[in-house]
């Protein structure tokens, strides 16, 4: 038998372009119009791929003509590469308008409210001509997104070597314990996390480097954390303990954003894992882009 070519010889966008939008329109005949397509020359280019494929695409009836399951296949998989060739043609026209990469960037809100929004500014004024499309993410989510090449770069806090990822540090940080001015603890200088045990919390969502790892800390020591109420950000988690609903749990640096919550204390926590590192990560196995490459070595220079 001799062998079948390759499915890619003998697809091009105008044909997918057409499928896709006799999916979209229900019949062959409605996709030609939209596509201002003389019916006979539409159906003409689908029979040529349905003989090139040896596969029928279309359901031709007295009433019309739909798509088959292997037509529907096409049209699912013509929808992506239209998006595709849409997002290229976005790139080349901002090409010519003299920009010069764009870049998916991920990162955790202890690195947004601290000094990413500073060391970002500063990237873009020297590098005009980068787009930078800057998403919040949880630190499991991150790892997923930049794993599944989803995002260029991300920016989380890591614990050690992960799988798949290349990882560089970027900022160390330091947490400290967040109190009413007036709890019993405000005034110490330092707490144990044993101290804290017994009290309500305020936490941040499962899937943050921070909430993950005080529920670890806190299995280790044979307990369950008292979590009074869970908020999405460190300002929510702020103005709840400042309304009494519990303490928490914050890096130090964030606390500059925090000034307009005077009735706060902060204390330093008095634990090795305190002291802990947001990193810079980009897939291992794919090579980063100019724009990233050249946003990494900034944000690793800082």
């Amino acid at each position: 038998m001799k062998p079948r070519r390759p499915l890619l010889d003998h697809l091009n966008l105008a044909t997918l372009k057409l499928i896709a939008a006799i999916e979209h329109e229900g019949s062959l005949s409605r996709a030609a119009a939209t596509l201002h397509i003389v019916p006979s020359a539409a159906s003409r280019r689908i029979t040529q791929l349905e003989n090139a494929m040896g596969v029928e695409l279309l359901h031709r009836t007295a009433r019309g003509a739909g798509l088959t399951a292997a037509g529907l296949s096409i049209a699912r998989y013509a929808r992506a590469m239209m998006e595709d060739v849409d997002t290229l043609d976005a790139e080349l026209q901002n090409l010519q308008a003299g920009v010069s990469g764009r870049i998916q960037l991920v990162a955790s809100i202890s690195a947004i409210v601290q000094h990413l929004p500073q060391d970002l500014a500063l990237f873009l004024q020297q590098h005009p001509g980068i787009k930078i499309e800057l998403a919040e993410h949880t630190s499991a989510e991150i790892v997923e997104l930049l794993l599944q090449r989803k995002a260029d770069v991300g920016v989380f806090v890591a614990e050690g070597d992960i799988p798949g990822l290349k990882l560089q540090p970027y900022r160390a940080e330091r947490l400290v314990v967040i109190l009413p001015v007036h709890h019993r603890l405000a005034k110490r200088k330092r707490l144990r996390f044993e101290q804290l045990l017994k009290e309500e919390w305020v936490e941040l969502p499962p899937g943050t480097a921070l909430a993950s790892r005080v529920a670890r800390e806190a299995l280790a020591h044979g307990v369950r954390l008292r979590t009074r109420i869970q908020v999405k950000g460190m300002d929510s988690a702020s103005r709840m303990v400042q309304c009494g609903l519990g303490i928490g749990l914050l890096p130090q640096a964030s606390l500059e954003q925090q000034a307009k919550f005077p009735n706060l204390a902060f204390v330093p926590l008095d634990e090795p894992w305190a002291h802990r590192v947001s990193y810079l990560a980009v897939p291992a196995l794919a090579e980063p882009s100019p724009a990233s490459r050249m946003l990494l070595q900034a944000l690793m220079g800082l």
